[in-house]
């Protein structure tokens, strides 16, 4: 679930505190997420001006947080 008001920093930042990932690592975790989705210019961006493909990638990179071993799509 995306929220439009949101860039893709505050998703991710989100995501991590939810799933209880130590801020210490965050700034390099997230970069890495969104680079290799290819979104790290875009990271900065609110959500709501991704395009379809923009905000699956964010959600594939949303997926990745805490390295679990399955991931369902």
């Amino acid at each position: 679930m995306l929220w439009d008001e949101l860039t893709g920093f505050e998703h991710l930042k989100l995501f991590s505190e939810i799933k209880r990932i130590e801020p210490t690592n965050f700034q390099e975790m997230a970069e890495k997420r969104l680079k290799d989705v290819g979104l790290l210019k875009a990271g900065t961006l609110s959500v709501g001006q991704y395009s379809g493909g923009m905000r699956r990638r964010m959600s594939v990179a949303l997926s990745t947080i805490g390295d679990p071993r399955i991931i369902l799509m």
